[in-house]
């Protein structure tokens, strides 16, 4: 059988470029090199992309790789390609595999552009992923599914212009201690914790030095993070093996979440793909507990949670939904979603029952987006750019 051309896009004008990065290298080396040619795609800071052998050594990311070739993703004669604009470069493509964190990847953006070329592309489809990475439009469609939200406020950055006011419209309807956090980053980038109303001014400006809206809502205590991945697979909807986090902090922020040293709580190599390359570090070293020892009840409500909300917000693609529980009232509200979580989640559900491999999860990513490539208008039409993800 004729192997795949999987194009693998990663990097972007992101504050998580540094992750998405070694988060392509994990999958790549992955990829079941006996059906999928893996064709690695990089996106500059400036948004354009590139492709070349250095994008597999990650050692000469200072911060991008020499000697690359400038390529779009197009549809030619022959179908959806990499094309070198000055048409002397070309390379067939079968499926996108987009692996990105934040905003200009996992948004909708980058899906968008993609499916407007006909290439099928894994995950979630422009308009869920960009639900996905909204927080507040997210909780609203899973509290739609009876799912269990926090109560809200949602404050835009014009709104600072009367401070008082939004002061006192956020008190009207939460206490304190209050998280505010941007509306559209993940990976509690621009976090903060308000105790009173000069921290909580403090933590909208800031929060929304990052984004147009930010959301407060109400910080739970007695906390425990729950985080499951999912998917569709055989006509029904599979789980991953729970995580619990742990954390030293009163929040899991993006310095401890991605740039701690195992062993540490100090974070390391900000900003510095060399310093975080070692799969004991970052990411993969934070500590947390797999497969908890958790009360029936309790996680009976999560696999339903959880699948309702996968349910709504796109089934498709692997994502992963953070909840959070307070231990002493027993209470469990949807976090949000990571339509591309950090590795994939792949160890999450290597820890699954049944387990999942990493080489068998990106290929059921792949066989999904080409089993779901359907066309979408009912008048014939003769190109393939109309055939969009579901």
């Amino acid at each position: 059988m004729e192997k795949l051309n999987i194009a693998v896009i990663f990097g972007g004008p992101s504050q998580e470029h540094d992750v998405s990065v070694i988060s392509a290298q994990q999958l790549m080396d992955a990829a079941d090199i006996r059906r999928m040619n893996i064709v690695p795609v990089y996106m500059s800071f400036e948004g354009r992309f590139f492709h070349g052998p250095a994008l597999r050594q990650l050692e000469r990311y200072k911060p991008t790789p020499p000697g690359l070739r400038e390529v779009l993703f197009v549809w030619d004669d022959q179908g959806p390609c990499l094309k070198a604009p000055d048409n002397r470069w070309r390379c067939g493509i079968d499926c996108a595999l987009p692996v990105f964190h934040g905003p200009f990847g996992e948004d909708g953006r980058l899906q968008g552009m993609l499916e407007i070329a006909g290439i099928p592309t894994t995950g979630f489809s422009a308009t869920n992923s960009a639900i996905a990475m909204r927080k507040d439009a997210t909780k609203s469609l899973v509290a739609s599914a009876r799912v269990n939200v926090l109560p809200h406020v949602v404050v835009h950055a014009n709104d600072l212009s009367n401070a008082q006011a939004v002061c006192e419209r956020i008190e009207d309807r939460l206490s304190y201690p209050l998280v505010v956090k941007p509306a559209n980053l993940g990976s509690s980038i621009g976090v903060g914790l308000a105790k009173d109303r000069a921290t909580l001014l403090a933590n909208l400006q800031g929060a929304l030095r990052e984004d147009t809206f930010a959301l407060v809502e109400p910080q739970v205590q007695n906390l425990e993070e729950l985080n499951i991945a999912v998917m569709y697979r055989d006509g029904e909807i599979r789980f991953s093996a729970i995580e619990r986090p742990k954390s030293s902090a009163e929040l899991l922020d993006f310095r401890e979440k991605y740039l701690a040293r195992e062993g540490s709580s100090k974070a390391g190599g900000e900003g510095k793909l060399g310093a975080a390359v070692a799969p004991s570090q970052g990411m993969l070293s934070l500590t947390r507990d797999i497969n908890p020892d958790l009360d029936p009840d309790l996680q009976a409500r999560l696999y339903d949670y959880a699948a309702k909300a996968f349910s709504i917000l796109g089934q498709r693609g692997a994502p992963r939904m953070d909840f959070m529980h307070d231990k002493r009232s027993g209470e469990l509200w949807f976090n949000e979603i990571n339509p591309i979580p950090g590795s994939y989640g792949f160890f999450l559900w290597e820890a699954a029952d049944p387990q999942v491999l990493f080489p068998d999860l990106i290929s059921h990513l792949v066989d999904e987006a080409l089993v779901d490539t359907v066309k979408e208008f009912d008048d014939p039409v003769p190109q393939a750019a109309y055939l969009l993800p579901r």
